[in-house]
C-alpha cells in the first residue's frame, strides 16, 4: 500500500444542544475551565478529517484500517480546519495526519493512519460482558477520585438505521456525500463510533465534564446503518497528570448481525465539577 498525499478543509460549527447539555466544556461554561469559549467536540473534529483519509488510502480503510491520534489543542466554532495526510518518511504504508487551524497554525489533531491491522491492535483490553442492558435508573456520580479501573461497563444498545445515519451526518458532520446517506443501509460514518463513547459512560454513571485527549480506532469489517448496535466497553488505566485523572476506555462495537465491526480507545481528561453560580 502507498499512502497518497491528501487534504481537506472544514469550517468548525457549534456542537448541537444535546452535546453541550451532556458536557459543559462544549458551551459557555468552558470558560470556567480556562478555555476561550465552548470547545467543539473531538468526535466532530475527527469526523472532518475523514475525506482526507479516504482520499489518501482509499475506502477500504472503512472496513479494515486504523487511526491513532491525539487532540493537543481545542477547536472553536468558526475555526477553519485544514487536514493533511502525507506518507511517513520512515514507512510508506503509514500516513501522518495533521489537522490545523488555518488562521494561527494551531494543531488540533495529529496522528497516524494505515490499512489492515494496527500495530497496537492487540493492546485493547476488551470487556467480557457484551449483552446490552437498559440505562441504569440510578447512575452513581463519579468524582475525580472515583474513576473505575479494570472494570466492564454495562453494555448498551444503540439504534442505527438509515434515518439515524442521515441525522448524524446532517446535524453533526455536515457532509452530504452519498455514501453516508443514500439507500436503506448506508455506510456508518467513523465519527459515529467515537460519538458513542461518552454515552457509554453516561449509560451507567454521571460525571461532571471531560475533554477528549487521544484515541485509537481499528475498523474490522464494513459497518452499515441497518439495525441496533451493541457497544461494550471496559474501564482501563487512570493516570494522574497535573492533578487531573486521564481515564482510558476501550470498546468493541457489534452490529445487528453479531459481527464485531470496530474497536475504539478513548482517553479522556476528567474535569472537576464547576462551582454553582
Amino acid at each position: 500500500m502507498t499512502v497518497l498525499q491528501a487534504s481537506c478543509a472544514q469550517i468548525a460549527v457549534p456542537d448541537p444542544p444535546e452535546v453541550s447539555a451532556a458536557n459543559p466544556v462544549h458551551d459557555e461554561n468552558a470558560t470556567g475551565y480556562g478555555y476561550a469559549g465552548g470547545i467543539v467536540a473531538g468526535i466532530h473534529t475527527y469526523g472532518w478529517m475523514i475525506p482526507a483519509i479516504l482520499e489518501s488510502v482509499g475506502e477500504s480503510w472503512l472496513s479494515h484500517g486504523w487511526c491513532d491520534f491525539q487532540l493537543p489543542r481545542p477547536v472553536y466554532a468558526g475555526d477553519e480546519l485544514i487536514t493533511e495526510v502525507v506518507p511517513s518518511p520512515e514507512n510508506s504504508d503509514v500516513g501522518l495526519i495533521t489537522q490545523k487551524v488555518a488562521a494561527d497554525g494551531r494543531v488540533t489533531i495529529q496522528g497516524t493512519i494505515g490499512l489492515g491491522d494496527a500495530p497496537w491492535k492487540d493492546e485493547f483490553s476488551l470487556p467480557s460482558d457484551r449483552t446490552a442492558v437498559p440505562e441504569a435508573q440510578q447512575r452513581p456520580f463519579l468524582g475525580l477520585n472515583e474513576i473505575p479501573t479494570d472494570r466492564d461497563y454495562p453494555p448498551m444498545s444503540v439504534p442505527l438505521r438509515a434515518d439515524d445515519a442521515r441525522t448524524w451526518m446532517r446535524e453533526r458532520i455536515h457532509d452530504d456525500d452519498a455514501m453516508w446517506s443514500e439507500g436503506d443501509q448506508p455506510l456508518t460514518h467513523p465519527s459515529w463510533l467515537l460519538g458513542q463513547m461518552t454515552p457509554l459512560i453516561r449509560h451507567s454513571y454521571r460525571m461532571p465534564a471531560g475533554v477528549h485527549a487521544s484515541g485509537r480506532v481499528q475498523h474490522l469489517e464494513t459497518f452499515r446503518a441497518d439495525g441496533d448496535v451493541t457497544v461494550a466497553g471496559k474501564w482501563g488505566a487512570v493516570e494522574v497528570k497535573k492533578g487531573k485523572p486521564w481515564s482510558t476506555t476501550d470498546a468493541v462495537f457489534i452490529d445487528t448481525h453479531g459481527t464485531e465491526v470496530a474497536l475504539v480507545r478513548q482517553v479522556a481528561v476528567i474535569l472537576p465539577r464547576l462551582p454553582e453560580k
